[in-house]
Protein backbone atom coordinates (compact mmCIF):
# COMPACT_ATOMS: atom_id res chain seq x y z
CA UNK A 1 0.00 0.00 0.00
CA UNK A 2 1.42 3.40 -1.03
CA UNK A 3 2.01 6.31 1.25
CA UNK A 4 -0.92 8.72 1.84
CA UNK A 5 -0.23 12.26 0.68
CA UNK A 6 -1.62 15.40 2.21
CA UNK A 7 -4.34 17.22 0.26
CA UNK A 8 -4.18 20.90 -0.70
CA UNK A 9 -3.63 23.34 2.16
CA UNK A 10 -6.79 24.56 3.82
CA UNK A 11 -7.97 28.11 3.05
CA UNK A 12 -7.79 30.44 6.03
CA UNK A 13 -11.23 31.51 7.27
CA UNK A 14 -10.09 35.04 8.15
CA UNK A 15 -8.91 35.53 4.57
CA UNK A 16 -12.34 34.63 3.22
CA UNK A 17 -14.00 36.90 5.80
CA UNK A 18 -11.61 39.72 4.88
CA UNK A 19 -12.54 39.63 1.21
CA UNK A 20 -16.27 39.37 1.93
CA UNK A 21 -16.37 42.26 4.40
CA UNK A 22 -13.95 44.38 2.37
CA UNK A 23 -16.10 44.11 -0.75
CA UNK A 24 -19.16 45.02 1.34
CA UNK A 25 -17.30 48.00 2.80
CA UNK A 26 -20.00 50.46 1.75
CA UNK A 27 -21.68 49.65 5.08
CA UNK A 28 -18.82 51.47 6.80
CA UNK A 29 -17.99 49.08 9.64
CA UNK A 30 -17.48 46.25 7.16
CA UNK A 31 -14.65 48.20 5.51
CA UNK A 32 -12.82 48.29 8.83
CA UNK A 33 -13.51 44.60 9.41
CA UNK A 34 -12.15 43.79 5.97
CA UNK A 35 -8.84 45.44 6.85
CA UNK A 36 -8.64 43.86 10.33
CA UNK A 37 -9.56 40.36 9.10
CA UNK A 38 -7.06 40.72 6.25
CA UNK A 39 -4.18 41.60 8.57
CA UNK A 40 -5.06 38.68 10.86
CA UNK A 41 -5.23 36.37 7.85
CA UNK A 42 -1.82 37.46 6.57
CA UNK A 43 -0.25 36.73 9.96
CA UNK A 44 -2.00 33.38 10.22
CA UNK A 45 -1.20 32.19 6.69
CA UNK A 46 2.44 33.15 7.14
CA UNK A 47 2.57 31.06 10.33
CA UNK A 48 0.45 28.06 9.30
CA UNK A 49 1.04 27.87 5.57
CA UNK A 50 -2.70 27.86 4.85
CA UNK A 51 -4.01 29.36 1.61
CA UNK A 52 -5.75 32.73 1.43
CA UNK A 53 -2.97 35.31 1.25
CA UNK A 54 -4.38 36.71 -2.00
CA UNK A 55 -7.88 36.89 -0.54
CA UNK A 56 -6.56 38.73 2.50
CA UNK A 57 -4.71 41.28 0.37
CA UNK A 58 -7.83 41.78 -1.73
CA UNK A 59 -9.94 42.29 1.39
CA UNK A 60 -7.50 44.82 2.81
CA UNK A 61 -7.37 46.73 -0.48
CA UNK A 62 -11.18 46.81 -0.83
CA UNK A 63 -11.62 47.88 2.78
CA UNK A 64 -9.11 50.72 2.41
CA UNK A 65 -10.77 51.94 -0.79
CA UNK A 66 -14.15 52.09 0.95
CA UNK A 67 -12.61 53.72 4.04
CA UNK A 68 -11.28 56.54 1.84
CA UNK A 69 -14.30 56.81 -0.46
CA UNK A 70 -17.05 56.91 2.18
CA UNK A 71 -15.94 60.10 4.00
CA UNK A 72 -15.41 61.87 0.67
CA UNK A 73 -18.88 60.82 -0.50
CA UNK A 74 -20.40 61.95 2.82
CA UNK A 75 -18.82 65.41 2.53
CA UNK A 76 -19.95 65.81 -1.07
CA UNK A 77 -23.48 64.75 -0.13
CA UNK A 78 -23.57 67.20 2.78
CA UNK A 79 -22.40 70.06 0.58
CA UNK A 80 -25.00 69.12 -2.03
CA UNK A 81 -27.82 68.99 0.53
CA UNK A 82 -26.84 72.30 2.10
CA UNK A 83 -26.56 73.96 -1.28
CA UNK A 84 -30.00 72.69 -2.23
CA UNK A 85 -31.97 73.30 0.96
CA UNK A 86 -30.24 76.29 2.50
CA UNK A 87 -30.83 79.81 1.25
CA UNK A 88 -29.67 83.17 2.60
CA UNK A 89 -32.21 84.72 4.94
CA UNK A 90 -31.95 87.81 2.73
CA UNK A 91 -33.50 85.79 -0.11
CA UNK A 92 -36.61 84.82 1.87
CA UNK A 93 -39.93 86.59 1.78
CA UNK A 94 -41.75 88.45 4.54
CA UNK A 95 -43.45 86.10 7.05
CA UNK A 96 -41.21 83.17 6.05
CA UNK A 97 -40.05 81.24 9.11
CA UNK A 98 -36.55 79.80 9.22
CA UNK A 99 -34.03 77.77 11.17
CA UNK A 100 -30.52 79.12 11.28
CA UNK A 101 -28.01 77.05 9.33
CA UNK A 102 -24.60 76.01 10.55
CA UNK A 103 -22.72 77.62 7.71
CA UNK A 104 -22.41 81.36 8.15
CA UNK A 105 -25.77 83.14 7.91
CA UNK A 106 -27.49 80.56 5.79
CA UNK A 107 -30.91 79.36 6.85
CA UNK A 108 -33.49 76.74 6.06
CA UNK A 109 -37.09 77.78 5.48
CA UNK A 110 -39.45 75.81 7.74
CA UNK A 111 -43.22 75.82 8.40
CA UNK A 112 -44.29 78.52 10.84
CA UNK A 113 -46.71 76.19 12.60
CA UNK A 114 -43.94 74.49 14.59
CA UNK A 115 -40.84 75.69 16.39
CA UNK A 116 -38.33 77.78 14.47
CA UNK A 117 -35.37 80.06 15.07
CA UNK A 118 -36.81 83.17 13.45
CA UNK A 119 -39.32 84.84 11.17
CA UNK A 120 -38.75 87.38 8.41
CA UNK A 121 -40.50 90.63 9.36
CA UNK A 122 -39.39 92.87 6.54
CA UNK A 123 -37.27 93.04 3.41
CA UNK A 124 -36.20 96.20 1.64
CA UNK A 125 -33.89 97.49 -1.06
CA UNK A 126 -30.56 98.70 0.28
CA UNK A 127 -29.11 100.49 -2.74
CA UNK A 128 -29.35 100.92 -6.48
CA UNK A 129 -28.03 98.31 -8.92
CA UNK A 130 -24.93 100.35 -9.79
CA UNK A 131 -23.87 101.05 -6.21
CA UNK A 132 -20.45 99.55 -5.46
CA UNK A 133 -20.10 97.25 -2.47
CA UNK A 134 -19.52 99.50 0.57
CA UNK A 135 -17.86 96.82 2.71
CA UNK A 136 -19.24 94.21 5.05
CA UNK A 137 -19.19 96.34 8.20
CA UNK A 138 -20.90 99.31 6.59
CA UNK A 139 -23.63 97.40 4.79
CA UNK A 140 -24.36 95.23 7.85
CA UNK A 141 -24.57 98.23 10.18
CA UNK A 142 -26.84 100.02 7.69
CA UNK A 143 -29.25 97.11 7.51
CA UNK A 144 -29.31 96.76 11.32
CA UNK A 145 -30.17 100.45 11.70
CA UNK A 146 -32.81 100.30 9.00
CA UNK A 147 -34.47 97.29 10.61
CA UNK A 148 -34.82 99.15 13.90
CA UNK A 149 -36.07 102.30 12.15
CA UNK A 150 -38.68 100.34 10.20
CA UNK A 151 -40.41 98.90 13.28
CA UNK A 152 -42.72 101.88 13.61
CA UNK A 153 -43.57 101.74 9.92
CA UNK A 154 -44.25 98.02 10.09
CA UNK A 155 -46.52 98.15 13.13
CA UNK A 156 -47.95 101.65 13.05
CA UNK A 157 -45.81 102.89 15.92
CA UNK A 158 -47.37 100.44 18.38
CA UNK A 159 -44.84 97.62 18.35
CA UNK A 160 -42.14 97.20 20.99
CA UNK A 161 -39.74 94.29 20.96
CA UNK A 162 -40.73 91.92 23.80
CA UNK A 163 -38.10 90.96 26.39
CA UNK A 164 -35.79 88.25 25.12
CA UNK A 165 -36.62 89.02 21.48
CA UNK A 166 -34.16 90.64 19.09
CA UNK A 167 -34.56 92.06 15.62
CA UNK A 168 -31.60 90.97 13.51
CA UNK A 169 -30.63 92.53 10.21
CA UNK A 170 -29.25 90.37 7.42
CA UNK A 171 -27.34 91.95 4.55
CA UNK A 172 -25.94 90.41 1.35
CA UNK A 173 -22.23 89.62 1.47
CA UNK A 174 -19.81 90.86 -1.18
CA UNK A 175 -20.33 87.86 -3.44
CA UNK A 176 -24.12 88.22 -3.36
CA UNK A 177 -23.83 92.01 -3.81
CA UNK A 178 -21.69 91.61 -6.90
CA UNK A 179 -24.24 89.14 -8.23
CA UNK A 180 -26.92 91.86 -7.98
CA UNK A 181 -28.42 91.30 -4.51
CA UNK A 182 -29.47 94.58 -2.88
CA UNK A 183 -32.05 93.36 -0.35
CA UNK A 184 -31.77 93.83 3.40
CA UNK A 185 -33.84 91.52 5.59
CA UNK A 186 -35.09 91.90 9.16
CA UNK A 187 -35.48 88.70 11.14
CA UNK A 188 -37.13 88.38 14.54
CA UNK A 189 -35.42 85.87 16.84
CA UNK A 190 -35.19 84.98 20.52
CA UNK A 191 -31.99 85.62 22.44
CA UNK A 192 -32.30 82.05 23.71
CA UNK A 193 -34.67 79.32 22.63
CA UNK A 194 -37.02 79.11 19.67
CA UNK A 195 -40.18 80.79 18.48
CA UNK A 196 -43.42 78.87 18.17
CA UNK A 197 -46.13 79.51 15.63
CA UNK A 198 -46.51 82.45 13.22
CA UNK A 199 -45.68 85.92 14.43
CA UNK A 200 -48.87 87.93 15.13
CA UNK A 201 -49.23 91.16 13.20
Amino acid sequence: MGEMTDGPAKRDGFAVASLATGVLGFFGITALLGVVFGIVALVRTHRTGERGRGLAIGGIAAGLVWAIALPIAAVLLLVSVLSFSNAPIAAMQVDNCYDLGRLGRDAVRVPCAGEHDGVVLDAFTIAGPETPYPGNRQVTAGVDRSCQDRLDTLFGGTFTVPPGVVLVGYAPDEKAWNAGARIGTCGLQLRAGRLTGPFPR
